[in-house]
C-alpha cells in the first residue's frame, strides 16, 4: 500500500492548493470506481476494511462503486448477495444494488452505477453487470434532473458503456465479453447507457476505470455528441494508483475541477520521480456547464474536445502498446461498406484493417491479427470469432451468401483445413470463450475432494 498512501498524501496537499484552477474548497469529494483489493483478497471482508481504512483518510467525503473484482470473495461468501451485503455494510452504501447520487454543486450531480454479480453471471465472472433495477433506478434520476433545466450529471461506473469510444483490449476484455457494461447481454441492454446519455443532453461526463489504462493515448478522453443541440458527452477513462495494476507503467488520478462557468478534467501524475513533475497537474478538458453557452458553441461549429497529451508524455499508435480503437472508415484499405461477399482481400498488408456488412446487418473486422464483432449501431468491438492462433496462416472469405465466413489457408505450409462460420440463432458471430470464475472454482473444489477422501 506505499504507493496508494503516498499518493493520497499528494492528492490531500494538492486540494489545499489552487492547482486545478478554483480556491481550496471544503466541498472537495472523492469517488471510488471500484476494484479496492489485491489480487487473492480480492472481494474479501478484510480487503474491504482495509480500502474503507484508506479512503477515510483522505479525510473528504466520497462515494464509491463495486468493480468486478470486489465481489471475488469466493472463499469467503458462497452468493453475490452475501459478498454485496457485506461490501454495502462496511461502506454504509445506502442504495440497494449499490448505486448513488451526490449534489456537488448548483445543478451539478454525481450518479454512481455499480455491478451486482460476480458468480451468477452466465459466461465471464468479470462482466460489470447493472441489472434492469438499476438500469430504471439510472433512467429515473436522469428524467428528474433535465438538462433543460440546466442539470450536469457526471456519471461513474466501473467499465465504460459501450460505444464510449474509449481504448479497449481486444485480446482480453473483449474477447471476454466484459469490456463494456452488460457486455454479454442482448444488444438493447448494452446499447441502453450509451443511449440514455446522449438522449439526457446534460450527461456532461462519464468516468470509468477497468482497463487499468493510463491518460496518456488519444483516446483516453472520448466526446461523443448527443441529440440535443449542444449535447455532448466526455467519456473518460481513470488509471490506477497501484503500482502492481498498471499495464503500461503509468500510475494517474484524475481530478476534476468545478466552478460557477467551467468544468475541468486534470490528470495527476504518481509515476514520475521528481517532486515538481509529481505536483503539476495537467488540465486535459475544459467543458462549459451551460447547456446554452455549448449549444451556442455548436452552432459556430465549436464544441469541448480534450487538449493534446504533451508529446513527451503521449502513448501513439506507433508505439503498438495497446489495441487502437476504431470504427469503420472508408480508407482503412478493404472497406466494403454494403457488399456481402466478395473474394479474399489482402489482409497480410502492414496495417491493414478490412471491414465487412453481413447480410443480417453484423459488423466484421479483421485488426491486429484478431476476427472481431463490431456493434452495428455503436461500432464498439463486441467479441472474437475465433483465437488469434486460429487466424495464423488463414485468410478471411465471405461467401455469397452474405453469411457464412470462411478462414481459408494461405498456402500449402500453413494450417490444411479451412473454418466455416455461421451466425447462431441471435444474429451474434463471436464465441465465448472464458468460463464463469466461479463454476471453475466448484469444479476445482470438486476434483480435490474425491482425494482427501481417498486419502
Amino acid at each position: 500500500m506505499g504507493s496508494h498512501h503516498k499518493a493520497r498524501e499528494e492528492i490531500k496537499q494538492l486540494l489545499k492548493t489552487e492547482a486545478f484552477g478554483t480556491p481550496p474548497s471544503s466541498k472537495s469529494h472523492l469517488v471510488s470506481l471500484g476494484d479496492l483489493g489485491a489480487y487473492g483478497s480480492a472481494g474479501t471482508t478484510q480487503s474491504f476494511e482495509l480500502a474503507r481504512e484508506y479512503l477515510d483518510g483522505f479525510g473528504i467525503g466520497y462515494n464509491l462503486v463495486t468493480g468486478n473484482h470486489d465481489l471475488e470473495g469466493m472463499d469467503e461468501f458462497k452468493t453475490d448477495r452475501e459478498n454485496f451485503k457485506v461490501f454495502k455494510e462496511i461502506f454504509e452504501v445506502e442504495g440497494e444494488n449499490g448505486q448513488f447520487s451526490t449534489q456537488i454543486a448548483p445543478n451539478v450531480l454525481l450518479v454512481g452505477l455499480s455491478t451486482e454479480r460476480f458468480r451468477d453471471n452466465k459466461w465471464s465472472s468479470h462482466e460489470v453487470y447493472i441489472s434492469g433495477k438499476q438500469l430504471d433506478w439510472f433512467q429515473d434520476v436522469l428524467n428528474r434532473h433535465p438538462s433543460e433545466d440546466g442539470w450536469n450529471i457526471i456519471v461513474f461506473s466501473h467499465a465504460p458503456p459501450m460505444g464510449s469510444g474509449l481504448r479497449v483490449l481486444n485480446s482480453v476484455h473483449v474477447r471476454n465479453t466484459c469490456a463494456w457494461l452488460n457486455h454479454a447481454q442482448i444488444p438493447s441492454s448494452r446499447r441502453a447507457f450509451h443511449r440514455l446519455a446522449r438522449q439526457h443532453g446534460g450527461v456532461v461526463a462519464w468516468f470509468s476505470g477497468h482497463f487499468h489504462l493510463s491518460h496518456d493515448y488519444d483516446d483516453s478522453i472520448s466526446m461523443q455528441r448527443g441529440l440535443h443541440p449542444g449535447s455532448t458527452t466526455a467519456f473518460v477513462q481513470v488509471g490506477v494508483i497501484g503500482d502492481k495494476s498498471t499495464r503500461d507503467g503509468r500510475r494517474q488520478s484524475r481530478v476534476l475541477s468545478c466552478d460557477s462557468d467551467m468544468l475541468r478534467i486534470f490528470t495527476l501524475n504518481h509515476h514520475h520521480q521528481t517532486e515538481s513533475e509529481r505536483r503539476k497537474p495537467r488540465l486535459d478538458l475544459e467543458i462549459p456547464l451551460s447547456m446554452a453557452k455549448r449549444a451556442r458553441l455548436a452552432a459556430m461549429g465549436s464544441l469541448p474536445s480534450p487538449l493534446p497529451v504533451p508529446e513527451t508524455e503521449r502513448i501513439s499508435e506507433e508505439d503498438n502498446v495497446w489495441f487502437w480503437a476504431k470504427t469503420p472508415q472508408q480508407d482503412d484499405g478493404c472497406y466494403l461498406p454494403e457488399a456481402v461477399g466478395g473474394s479474399m482481400v489482402d489482409q497480410g498488408v502492414e496495417g491493414a484493417i478490412c471491414w465487412w456488412h453481413m447480410a443480417n446487418g453484423a459488423v466484421l473486422g479483421v485488426h491486429d491479427g484478431l476476427l472481431v464483432e463490431y456493434d452495428s449501431e455503436t461500432h464498439a468491438p463486441v467479441g472474437l470469432l475465433v483465437d488469434k492462433e486460429d487466424m495464423i496462416g488463414r485468410h478471411v472469405h465471405i461467401d455469397p451468401d452474405g453469411e457464412t465466413v470462411r478462414l481459408i489457408p494461405l498456402n500449402t505450409e500453413g494450417p490444411e483445413e479451412s473454418i466455416e462460420l455461421r451466425p447462431e440463432k441471435d444474429g451474434s458471430y463471436f464465441q465465448q470463450f472464458q468460463e464463469n470464475k466461479w463454476k471453475r472454482h466448484l469444479k476445482k473444489k470438486a476434483q480435490i475432494a474425491p482425494q482427501e477422501v481417498s486419502s
